[in-house]
C-alpha cells in the first residue's frame, strides 16, 4: 500500500512532467542539433566523460575549470541511453538536454518530496508542484530557454541547488537520514561552480551541526547515531566519489586546475563590489529583471517599480503575500501547524541571503545574470513552505479535504501546456558547424585560427572534429577552452585555416574588404619568413628573417585608379629592406622605426579574389647585439587602400 502511494504522489507526478516537457521540446527527438559556443565547449567534455577520462568541470571565462565533471558524466550517460542504444535521438546534444530534463526532474520532485516528510497535509505536494511551474514560467518569461531546459552551465545550477537546500534543511531539522542526500546535493554544487564552495561548506556544515544538537538531546542519543550508521558511511562514499576526479586531476597534471585559480585569485586578490551592489544584484533575482546584465547601478525602486508593472512578477508577489498572510494567521492562531523544519528553513533562506550578498560582493568583472542564476531557488523554496502551511491549514480546517488531491494536481500539468511556450528551448543549433567540418576532411591536422569574436563557431567546428576523430590544434591562449590536449606543439605541422562566424578559408584565402589591414596576428594573411609575432603595450609586431612574405586574398576590386600600401615596422640602421607585390618592385624602406611608408602601385598588380603576396627582403640581414636570430624588418601592419577613381 505505501509504495502504490509512493507511485501516486511521487512517481506518476514525475514521469508526467518529464513526459510533458519533452512533448513541449519534442524537435529534440527529430532536429539534429549542432553546438556551439559554451555547449560545444561542454559537448568536448561530455565526449571525454564517455571514455571516463574527465577530470574537470566546465571552463571558467578566468581561464580555470569548475571543480567537477558530474554532469558531463550524465550527459554522457544520457548519450549512451538515448543516442547510442535507444537511437530515439538524432545528435549528442539532443540527448544531453533529454537526460538534463530528466535529472531536473528528479531534482525538482526530490526537493518537494524531502520537504513533504516534514510538511504535513494531503495537498502540499501537488501545490508545491503548482508553484514551481509558476517560478519556472517567470523565469523563462524574463530568461526565455533557461530553467529547466536548458543545458548551460550557468542554468543548470538551479535544480541542484535547490535539492542541496531542501536536503540541508531537512537534516539541520533533525532528519539525519537524509544526510546522503545533502552530501550528493553539496557535492554536486560544488562540481558546478567553483564558487558554490562557499555555498556548500557553510550550509553543510550549519546543517550537520544543527542535527548533531538535535540528537545530542534526544532521549537515547547514542541510539541515534548507532541507527544512522549507514548514512553516514553512505555519506561519506558519496563525497568520496565526488571528490575522486579532482583529486586525480591534482595529482596527474602540472600545472593542474588548482594551480590556474591560484593565479586567477592572485589577479583579483582582493575584489569588492560593495553592499549596494550587491543587494541590487540580489534584488534583480528577486523581481525577475529581464535584463542579461543585472541593472546593479540602477536605483532599487526603479527594480521595484518594473516588477510592479509586470503582471506575471505581480502575480508571482501577490501569491507571496496571500500565503505569507496565511502563515502569519497560522502562526498566530495555530502554532502547533508550524514544524520545526518550517523555522529551520526560513533560518537558512536567511543564511543562502547572507552569503549570496557576501559573493556577489566579491564577484569579479561584470554582474551578469547567469552568475547567479542558482539563486531562483529561493522563490521555490518561499514558495514550498507556502504551500507547506496552506495545506497544513487546509487540511485542520477540512480534514477530508485530501480526496480532492487528484484534482488540485491537475493545475500544474494544466498550467504548463497553456503556458508551453515557457518550457520550450527553442534553440535550433547552428547547422553551418556541421557543413563547415564536414568540409574539411582531408588527411592530417587542422590548426583552427579566427578572431575572439568568433570562437563560438571555432569551438563547435572543434567538437565535431573531436566527435570523429579529425586531429586538430589551437594556439595555446586557448587551451583553457578547447583542452589543452588540443594546443599546438612545435612538432606538429598542421594545416592552418581560418574559422569565420559562418565560413572557413586557407590561410590567406580570406577575402579581405578594402581598405584592408594586415597585421601579425596570424589570421588576416599566411606568414611565411617572419618569427612568431611578439607583443607590448603598443601591440603586436614580428621580426623576419632575411626575406619575409604575406599571403592574402582581396575580396574584389572596388575601382581605384590605383592603390596606396602603407607598411608601419622597423628597419635597422643600414639594412634597408625591399618590398615588393605579387613580383612588382614597389621600393625600398629604409630609417623609419615604427613608424610608416606608403608605396602606390597600378591596379594591374593586385588579384582580387586570388591570392596575393607582399614580400621584404633584407639584403644586409643578420644577428643583432641582443638578437642572435638572422633578423630583417619588423612588421607592424599593411594598409592597403584604393585612391581616385577610374
Amino acid at each position: 500500500m505505501r509504495i502504490k502511494r509512493l507511485q501516486f504522489r511521487v512517481l506518476l507526478p514525475a514521469l508526467l512532467f518529464a513526459a510533458v516537457v519533452l512533448a513541449i521540446n519534442s524537435h529534440w527527438f527529430r532536429i539534429p542539433l549542432v553546438e556551439s559556443s559554451d555547449w560545444a565547449a561542454n559537448s568536448i567534455q561530455v565526449y571525454h566523460a564517455k571514455m571516463f577520462r574527465e577530470m574537470l568541470g566546465n571552463y571558467s571565462r578566468w581561464y580555470f575549470h569548475h571543480p567537477g565533471p558530474a554532469f558531463f558524466y550524465l550527459f554522457a550517460a544520457g548519450e549512451y541511453l538515448f543516442g547510442d542504444w535507444l537511437h530515439v535521438v538524432p545528435a549528442p546534444m539532443n540527448a544531453h538536454l533529454v537526460m538534463l530534463v530528466l535529472v531536473n526532474t528528479a531534482l525538482l520532485f526530490g526537493s518537494i518530496e524531502i520537504l513533504a516528510r516534514h510538511c504535513p497535509g494531503p495537498l502540499f505536494r501537488p501545490l508545491a508542484l503548482a508553484a514551481a511551474v509558476l517560478v519556472i514560467y517567470n523565469v523563462n518569461l524574463s530568461h526565455p530557454g533557461s530553467a529547466l531546459v536548458s543545458s548551460w552551465m550557468p542554468h543548470v545550477a538551479l535544480f541542484p541547488f535547490l535539492f542541496f537546500a531542501s536536503a540541508c534543511a531537512s537534516v539541520a531539522a533533525g532528519r539525519v537520514g537524509h544526510l546522503p542526500l545533502l552530501a550528493l546535493g553539496a557535492m554536486t554544487v560544488v562540481h558546478l561552480h567553483v564558487a558554490q564552495i562557499l555555498f556548500a561548506g557553510v550550509l553543510s556544515l550549519a546543517a550537520c551541526l544543527a542535527a548533531l544538537v538535535w540528537a545530542l538531546r534526544a532521549p537515547a542519543s547514542r541510539r541515534v547515531f548507532r541507527q544512522h550508521a549507514p548514512a553516514f558511511a553512505l555519506s561519506v562514499g558519496i563525497v568520496a566519489l565526488f571528490l575522486l576526479p579532482m583529486v586525480l586531476e591534482l595529482v596527474l597534471h602540472k600545472p593542474n586546475n588548482l594551480d590556474y585559480v591560484r593565479a586567477y585569485l592572485q589577479l583579483y586578490p582582493d575584489p569588492h563590489q560593495g553592499i549596494g551592489v550587491s543587494s541590487r544584484y540580489l534584488l534583480g533575482f528577486l523581481t525577475f529583471s529581464p535584463d542579461a546584465v543585472s541593472p546593479v547601478y540602477a536605483p532599487a525602486s526603479d527594480l521595484l517599480a518594473q516588477a510592479a508593472h509586470t503582471p506575471h512578477v505581480a502575480i508571482c508577489w501577490a501569491l507571496f503575500a496571500a500565503g505569507l498572510g496565511t502563515s502569519v494567521a497560522m502562526a498566530v492562531r495555530h502554532p502547533k501547524l508550524l514544524s520545526r523544519f518550517t523555522w529551520v528553513a526560513l533560518a537558512e533562506g536567511v543564511v543562502i541571503v547572507a552569503l549570496f550578498l557576501y559573493w556577489a560582493d566579491r564577484i569579479t568583472g561584470g554582474m551578469y545574470q547567469f552568475n547567479g542564476f542558482f539563486i531562483y531557488s529561493l522563490h521555490l523554496l518561499g514558495l514550498f513552505l507556502i504551500a507547506a502551511a496552506m495545506s497544513a491549514w487546509l487540511a485542520s480546517r477540512w480534514p477530508h479535504l485530501g480526496r480532492w488531491g487528484r484534482l488540485v494536481w491537475t493545475i500544474p500539468f494544466l498550467s504548463m501546456v497553456a503556458a508551453a511556450g515557457e518550457f520550450r528551448n527553442p534553440d535550433t543549433g547552428t547547422p553551418a558547424i556541421r557543413k563547415m567540418s564536414d568540409e574539411m576532411r582531408s588527411p592530417g591536422a587542422y590548426e583552427l585560427l579566427f578572431q575572439h569574436d568568433d570562437w563560438p563557431t571555432a569551438v563547435g567546428v572543434a567538437n565535431q572534429f573531436v566527435r570523429r576523430g579529425q586531429a586538430f590544434c589551437v594556439t595555446g591562449d586557448w587551451g583553457f577552452m578547447f583542452g589543452y590536449e588540443y594546443v599546438c606543439q612545435p612538432s606538429m605541422t598542421p594545416r592552418k585555416v581560418v574559422i569565420t562566424g559562418t565560413a572557413w578559408f586557407e590561410l590567406g584565402r580570406q577575402p579581405l574588404k578594402l581598405p584592408a589591414v594586415i597585421e601579425p596576428d596570424e589570421l588576416s594573411a599566411r606568414m611565411e619568413g617572419f618569427y612568431a609575432p611578439e607583443h607590448s603595450h603598443e601591440g603586436n609586431y614580428c621580426w623576419s628573417g632575411r626575406t619575409g612574405s604575406l599571403f592574402f586574398t582581396l575580396e574584389r576590386d572596388d575601382g581605384a585608379a590605383e592603390y596606396r600600401v602603407t607598411v608601419t615596422g622597423s628597419v635597422l640602421p643600414y639594412r634597408p629592406v625591399e618590398v615588393s607585390i605579387n613580383g612588382h618592385r614597389l621600393g625600398v624602406m629604409d630609417g623609419i622605426w615604427k613608424s610608416s611608408v606608403s608605396f602606390l602601385t597600378g591596379r594591374d598588380t593586385l588579384r582580387f579574389g586570388d591570392i596575393n603576396q607582399i614580400q621584404f627582403h633584407t639584403a644586409d640581414s643578420g644577428p643583432t647585439a641582443v638578437d642572435a636570430r638572422d633578423v630583417g624588418f619588423s612588421l607592424i601592419s599593411v594598409r592597403i587602400e584604393g585612391v581616385g577613381r577610374q
